[in-house]
């Protein structure tokens, strides 16, 4: 068994996956990568034919027409590794992933959530204001190094009242590391780890949960990484909406029941949202705890973003009045104006600070892919010395 299991769900991008594959397979012989491509032709597996046994590289052919939340839990049964990190095909990961693998296993952390001080962009990604400037660059802001306890709970009740936000601060399994114990102990509960169709946003909530220890980590363990089809990509040039049933995401979630409380249209705040109301109501049907998404937040979100489905917002803003009443929805509705307001008004702010005040981003370009972006990385952290600053516990 390896000390870690990097896996990659992937479907028709095998220009990103392969150097990605390579990148990760070179960093360590302690490493095992599993590939799960769902794609009807395979253009992965001869790019390594005989190269690597499966202990550390496995390669996985789901069948055709299998659901990304499918994908990932076959990833999930196919990874040998003691902890466990899903990335995307075109992200990568720094060398330290191992250290931090052996350092959660001494200690007996179960969950690590990483920030991500440095960004990857392919030679694809179009910048929504900035065009082709990002082709083929390396973005890395400050870091510390540190690594301290992470108030789950609190995370957890951040991303119930910013329904349909996203992941926010709760712990992952994509883009971040949770043991293989915890994994399995989710799979024996709930059945699953993975499920709505987000996978990222479900199992976090699940992780949330039933994780016991977990941990926060400020250095550039994972680089997610930006190409032309990625979501970033797609939201630019407005892949990330329209009708719910005709989308290539949706469509493989045969005889998917949607809830009438969110809208019915494809859209990131509308995809998010049931996916975590999904895992919600598991952990519920469990006997957890209550928990309370903020369905006014989410309508909000979507009256003001995305006007020309009104009908469907305006659909299930009656369903929600139906269901917790005129007074609650309503009075939800106007404190989010305030929420809403205040986190726009945030993220325009650091915007101008990041191009206009802030100047401690360095930029690294001509890397045209996450191999390239990964010897980078290793050159960079190598000259500045950089370390993660392990404590000697997890208290």
């Amino acid at each position: 068994m390896s000390i870690l299991s990097v896996i990659i769900p992937t479907h028709n991008r095998a220009r990103y996956a392969i150097p990605s594959i390579r990148s990760i397979l070179d960093l360590s012989e302690e490493i095992q990568v599993v590939v799960c491509d769902s794609s009807p032709v395979d253009e992965i597996s001869e790019a390594f034919k005989g190269l690597y046994p499966e202990t550390r590289l496995k390669l996985v052919r789901s069948t055709e027409g299998i659901s990304v939340v499918d994908n990932f839990n076959l990833g999930l049964q196919s990874a040998d590794g003691d902890y466990l990190v899903f990335i995307g095909d075109d992200d990568f990961v720094a060398k330290e992933i191992i250290d931090v693998a052996h350092w959660a296993k001494k200690h007996d952390v179960d969950a690590l959530k990483f920030n991500f001080p440095a960004l990857y962009y392919w030679d694809d990604f179009k910048h929504s204001t900035r065009g082709d400037s990002y082709f083929g660059t390396l973005h890395m802001s400050p870091f510390t190094g540190d690594v301290v306890r992470h108030d789950v709970k609190a995370s957890v009740n951040y991303a119930l009242d910013n329904f349909g936000g996203g992941v926010f601060g709760m712990p992952r399994a994509y883009a971040g590391m949770i043991s293989n114990t915890l994994a399995k102990r989710i799979e024996g509960k709930y059945g699953a780890l993975f499920g709505g169709v987000s996978p990222d946003i479900y199992s976090s909530l699940l992780i949330a949960t039933e994780s016991t220890s977990c941990v926060l980590v400020d250095y550039p363990v994972i680089v997610p990484g930006a190409s032309g089809q990625s979501t970033s990509g797609k939201s630019v040039t407005g892949g990330h909406y329209g009708a719910l049933r005709d989308n290539a995401h949706i469509a493989p979630f045969k005889n998917l029941v949607w809830d009438a409380r969110i809208p019915e249209f494809y859209s990131v705040p509308t995809v998010w949202s049931y996916s975590l109301l999904k895992a919600v109501e598991r952990v519920q049907s469990q006997g957890g705890k209550s928990l309370n998404p903020n369905f006014g937040r989410l309508l909000l979100k979507c009256f003001v973003y995305f006007p020309g489905s009104y009908k469907y917002t305006l659909a299930s803003l009656k369903a929600a009045c139906a269901e917790f009443g005129v007074l609650k929805i309503t009075a939800q509705l106007v404190f989010s104006v305030c929420s809403e307001f205040v986190w726009g008004l945030s993220r325009i702010i650091n915007r101008v600070r990041a191009r206009y005040v802030e100047k401690n981003v360095e930029v690294f370009d001509q890397l045209n892919n996450t191999l390239i972006g990964s010897e980078k990385l290793r050159e960079v952290l190598d000259a500045r010395g950089s370390k993660i600053n392990f404590p000697e516990s997890n208290s």
